[in-house]
């Protein structure tokens, strides 16, 4: 069955472009290729909580001069998808970035210390670089563009992606002689190669101009962003693509990894990453300070040095090395050598309008399979920010070869101690699970909440209960679901499936998805009671989340009994069904106050922890539960 908006496309190309659609086709302005069916079947499933659409690229994705936001391409395909499937939970994210696909390579492919983006946050990523990669060098561009589609895939195999155009100034010259821009031949070539779908709305932007329909000053008051009459053209070709799309393939029964073929272009590295400046790899000398606050983001914190001397040294293998650094009218001038080249200058952005992310290449076509090294000084007064060190290659990894326990371990060792009193009598409504601890045994514990309960199972917690209680043996189950609490599990049975299916003996209920509910969370107790009465539950208070979480912005050390708010309704759902009680809340954000460094420092990305987050999480847990 034929939509509206895929007639109304058909009607636009047949009368406009003057070519034959049959249906399942490709068009003009779009190619379906292998399409996005790993997509499809995580949106009808919908079990991990919110369905991230990844969008990265330049700043038409801000959607800046259109009066009407939800113009934008971008939420328009989150809209068109929302039609096939209206009860997933599709979230539109969207990274706009200096650089070009250049500096995507880097940025977006493993998930990083500094920025704490993951492509993995979703199942479908979207590549829209045309606008800022319109003056680079076409062949950076499809190295460039290459292994960023091949990191997408080697991170997650079965991650579906889709790569757009929009329209340039250069691109309609080239479709007003009836040429294909070379920008969109090279990504073409790479779609065909790898079985992209493509949308190419620079296209379907150009035939609208051409045939006089819409001036291309009415589409674009600066050549880049599209006005409101502009991104409705962009918003039909949306429409279609996304119809195509659905049409194409069948939703699979699972999702199927792909496999990725030899690389297109020779001197393609699919190896980007950024080495966070605090990796043990990365050696320091001088007076440097790390950790601190950042004045743009999205850095969760840099290294920062306010005078010459201050040096670091990264030996790695790979074909480029750059720098990530804030620009700033009172930044420092640097010097760098690579491979104990001659030393040279890097001036600081000292003329910048405000602080603004740079990037910055310090040494392109190494050769990748060799040794280097770069060499970075601060070379003047004035202050220095460091981000990250950029990278297409491999450094050795710290912790290879260490056991888990070992490499929390190592991570907690770098860390100041956490001075926590835990309060007596805490074990009162756990006296099975202490049993266990104490004398030996199984014990079986489930971890029932949303990412930030994720972020608790990561903490390894489990290894270091298990060294201070050397006979028991912990069976920890992480029953999760992304962006949820208790108010979901308390519904339709959950429990069975999320709960009373691992048989457990310790239930912890935490994370920072219940809505200030304690109420929701006392149902939970209940449905699984009434099953298995013997049960016992341990209730945690939030740790992380963005820092205008509640939990944060109105934080006393001590629960606040004198305003209703979820620590105190926690506390008092835990006194009156029996459970043990821990307001985590409290020791974890004054140690973050005390250490001197910024709440970033500590989180993997804006809501969860990183490995030290993690660690403040598990060792508050194992104080909690020491003898």
């Amino acid at each position: 069955m034929i939509t509206t908006h895929l007639r109304t496309a058909i009607s636009c190309n047949l009368v406009l472009a003057g070519i034959t659609w049959a249906a399942g086709a490709a068009t003009d302005h779009h190619r379906v290729r292998g399409g996005i069916p790993n997509s499809q079947y995580y949106f009808r499933e919908n079990r991990v909580g919110n369905q991230y659409l990844f969008f990265l690229g330049n700043s038409v994705l801000a959607g800046t001069g259109l009066r009407e936001q939800g113009l934008r391409y971008s939420s328009q395909m989150v809209n068109a998808l929302k039609t096939h499937f209206p009860q997933a939970a599709l979230i539109e994210t969207r990274h706009m970035q200096p650089g070009g696909s250049w500096f995507g390579l880097y940025r977006c492919s493993r998930g990083q210390a500094v920025f704490g983006e993951v492509i993995c946050s979703g199942h479908l990523a979207v590549l829209d670089f045309a606008a800022d990669d319109r003056h680079a060098d076409i062949g950076e561009v499809q190295t460039s563009m290459e292994g960023l589609v091949r990191q997408i895939t080697l991170y997650r195999a079965t991650h579906s992606r889709i790569l757009v155009y929009t329209l340039t100034p250069e691109m309609l010259d080239s479709y007003r002689v009836g040429q294909v821009p070379e920008y969109i031949r090279v990504c073409e070539r790479i779609a065909d190669h790898y079985g992209i779908p493509s949308l190419n709305l620079a296209k379907a932007a150009a035939d609208r101009i051409l045939a006089g329909e819409i001036s291309f000053e009415e589409f674009s008051a600066d050549g880049i962003q599209p006005t409101d009459a502009g991104a409705r053209i962009y918003a039909d070709a949306v429409a279609a693509f996304v119809d195509d799309l659905m049409a194409a393939f069948p939703i699979p029964e699972k999702p199927r990894p792909y496999v990725l073929p030899e690389p297109l272009f020779p001197g393609t590295d699919d190896r980007g990453r950024i080495v966070a400046y605090e990796d043990p790899q990365v050696k320091l000398s001088g007076a440097w300070t790390p950790g601190q606050a950042s004045p743009i983001g999205p850095f969760r914190h840099v290294l920062v040095s306010q005078g010459p001397g201050a040096a670091l040294a990264l030996r790695f293998t790979g074909s480029e090395v750059g720098l990530l650094d804030v620009a700033a009218g009172d930044g420092a001038d640097l010097e760098y050598s690579v491979d104990g080249g001659a030393f040279r200058s890097l001036a600081a952005a000292r003329d910048a309008a405000g602080p603004s992310m740079r990037p910055v290449s310090l040494g392109k076509g190494l050769e990748r399979d060799s040794e280097h090294e770069l060499v970075l000084k601060v070379a003047s007064t004035g202050t220095a920010r460091l981000g990250g060190i950029l990278l297409n290659g491999t450094i050795p990894d710290a912790y290879a070869g260490m056991s888990i326990l070992d490499r929390i371990d190592a991570v907690y060792a770098a860390m100041d101690p956490l001075a926590y009193t835990p309060p007596p009598g805490r074990f009162a409504n756990i006296p099975r699970t202490m049993k266990t601890l104490r004398e030996g045994g199984e014990l079986r514990l489930v971890l029932l909440g949303d990412s930030i309960m994720g972020n608790t199972s990561s903490s390894a917690f489990d290894l270091l209960l298990m060294r201070h209680y050397p006979k028991c043996r912990i069976a920890k189950i992480a029953s999760l679901r992304s962006s949820t609490g208790c108010t979901y599990y308390q519904e339709d049975n959950r429990v069975e499936d999320y709960v009373l299916k691992h048989n457990p003996d310790l239930v912890l209920i935490g994370g920072i998805s219940n809505r200030g509910d304690a109420e929701a969370v006392r149902s939970v107790i209940r449905q699984v009671r009434a099953r298995k009465p013997e049960t016992e539950f341990l209730l945690l208070t939030p740790v992380f989340g963005a820092a205008r979480s509640e939990h944060i912005r109105t934080y006393t050390r001590e629960i606040d009994t004198t305003t209703k708010n979820f620590r105190h309704d926690l506390s008092n759902v835990a006194a009156e069904e029996g459970c043990a009680f821990f307001d985590m809340t409290g020791p974890w954000w004054a140690y973050i106050q005390e250490s001197g460094k910024t709440y970033g420092w500590f989180m993997g990305d804006a809501v969860h922890a990183n490995a030290r987050g993690c660690q403040i999480i598990g060792r508050l847990l194992e104080i909690w539960f020491a003898e």
